[in-house]
């Protein structure tokens, strides 16, 4: 008996791992160029953003309804078709000391900050922004 409540809790743990790291993982690494300054690495399941969009209160999406109902169709047709492109250099900007990139990169969008202060690396995958999105739509109801 105790046996195959293990099992079910194995299985259930398996499933919600499963779900959980479905869309891949956002990568985020923050390097600070200041003496002593830290360094940071995080792995997330992408997954997480689409499902903490669930539990955003609803007062606070009303407070950005306008510009999201706009935002968000355009940001789910722009990640479908971002998929369907090789990977390229979508935009890169230089400012004095800062230089910016952003490109599609396997599945996901690579954006790359370096300034005198920091570097700054983040990669998402696409489906991950397209779930959220989707996800605040629902919440909002502009489906």
């Amino acid at each position: 008996m105790l046996g195959k409540i293990a099992m079910g809790f194995l299985v259930v743990t398996a499933m919600g791992t499963a779900y959980i790291c479905q869309d891949g993982f956002v990568n985020i690494r923050v390097e600070e160029y200041r003496k002593g300054g830290e360094n940071h690495h995080l792995i997330l399941p992408a997954q997480l953003a689409p499902l903490a969009a669930h539990f955003v209160p609803l007062r606070h999406l009303r407070n950005a309804e306008r510009g999201l109902r706009d935002f968000l169709p355009a940001l789910r047709a722009a990640s479908t078709e971002l998929a369907k492109i090789p990977d390229t250099l979508l935009v890169e900007a230089r400012d004095h000391d800062e230089h910016v990139r952003i490109s599609k990169s396997g599945d996901g969008l690579d954006i790359e900050v370096e300034s005198p202060r920091e570097h700054v690396h983040v990669w998402v995958p696409l489906r991950a922004i397209y779930d959220t999105a989707d996800a605040l739509a629902s919440r909002l109801g502009t489906n």
